[in-house]
């Protein structure tokens, strides 16, 4: 489809740019808050691949090394993007002994090259080289792709359903415009998962593919994650949870290990609830919250209002989320909205301004706290407060 020349352009700027924007996410992040693995992702899982396609095509010399080289690379880009995937969303995660067992198919496929590859002659690895650069595919390769596109379907099934496990409980624990710092993870992962497949299918049609429409489609979907790593703290967020005992550990369902982590106990969960009990608890919690006014507190959470009030953190929510319709923290925000709008009407007799409310009222952030406002009134602070609105 491409010349010669268009491909050495393609591989050559794609590496460019990766470099680019490595030296972007380095300066930006310090490779701390995730960026030291969307650095990994970045590179060290993408670039031995343009590098083995090109000398495969362009540098004969160089063919058997790159292609040893990025058998023992790619086969790790999955296994990172779900380690990645946990660190951006569960500030309990780290690595573990149990963590190296994701490595096992690199080392498969790392092995399976060395064993094909050692008893060739030069003449043998330059036949072989055409043979593949012509679309052919030798044992290696093969072995390679089984495992690379295996991983990604298994990998995806386990980070899939581990966003959708973290969903309800970060919405729980975060602020709706604090939740909206970590939305980006599953973002990219459905578009990481779009591009992939894409390439699954044209490789399958067409193997040769891998000399230019990889390194395009992987140009958008680096660019977007070192994009979403600077723009959004998720970390930040993330560590203001409070530590919550899990139930299942899908780092080992993947790695083939038993979960030997402790069942959290069931014996204080809501149950059944009627609708008094909900209110009663409803009643308990706001009067609660506007008593002490624990609802201006920026590290506010569902545990810790648990641990104050004596009610157990579960049902405080399915008593929320039953009698008043909404989550814990759109009742949080509803009366930080309401302070806040009592402080903008004060402005002109007290030294607030616009940009103390939001701290004043508990919001993290000035974009937090017009984002949270806007929800709740259809229009911003400012606007609201020019168009003369009484506090309702």
């Amino acid at each position: 489809m491409f010349s010669d020349t268009a491909i050495i352009i393609i591989n050559v700027t794609s590496v460019a740019f990766l470099f680019i924007i490595l030296l972007v996410l380095a300066a930006a992040t310090r490779m701390k808050g995730g960026g030291g693995w969307a650095a990994l992702i970045l590179v060290f899982t993408t670039v031995p691949a343009y590098i083995t396609n090109f000398s495969r095509d362009f540098l004969p010399d160089y063919f058997m090394i790159s292609f040893c080289f990025v058998g023992s690379l790619n086969a790790l880009c999955m296994p990172a993007l779900w380690l990645f995937t946990r660190t951006q969303l569960d500030k309990s995660f780290h690595l573990t002994a149990r963590s190296v067992l994701h490595c096992i198919p690199a080392l498969i496929s790392f092995g399976a090259l060395i064993i094909y590859f050692a008893p060739l002659s030069a003449e043998q690895v330059e036949a072989d080289r055409i043979f593949m650069k012509e679309g052919g595919e030798n044992l290696p390769a093969i072995i390679n792709d089984i495992i690379l596109f295996g991983q990604f379907f298994v990998y995806y099934f386990f980070i899939f359903r581990y966003i959708h496990k973290r969903k309800k409980e970060l919405q729980d624990n975060f602020s709706d415009s604090d939740y909206l710092e970590t939305v980006w993870v599953p973002r990219f992962q459905i578009l990481f998962f779009a591009l992939f497949f894409i390439v699954f299918i044209a490789y399958v049609i067409d193997p040769r593919t891998d000399a230019w429409l990889i390194q395009i489609l992987n140009l958008i979907a680096m660019a977007y994650l070192v994009y979403c790593v600077i723009r959004h703290s998720t970390g930040a967020y993330i560590n203001r949870l409070p530590d919550i005992a899990k139930e299942t550990d899908d780092e080992n369902a993947i790695a083939g290990g038993k979960n030997a982590a402790s069942h959290i106990s069931t014996s204080n969960s809501a149950g059944t609830m009627s609708v008094e009990q909900m209110k009663e608890i409803c009643g308990n919690v706001t009067a609660y919250l506007q008593q002490t006014e624990r609802y201006k507190d920026k590290d506010l959470s569902i545990t810790t209002l648990a641990l104050e009030t004596g009610i157990h953190h579960k049902k405080i929510s399915t008593a929320i989320n039953g009698y008043l319709h909404k989550n814990f923290f759109e009742l949080i925000n509803a009366m930080r909205v309401e302070e806040a709008k009592r402080l903008l009407c004060a402005l002109n007799t007290a030294d607030y301004t616009i940009e103390s409310v939001y701290s004043a009222c508990g919001f993290q952030s000035r974009s937090s706290f017009f984002i949270t406002f806007k929800k709740f009134e259809k229009t911003s602070p400012m606007q609201w407060l020019k168009e003369g609105r009484d506090i309702r």
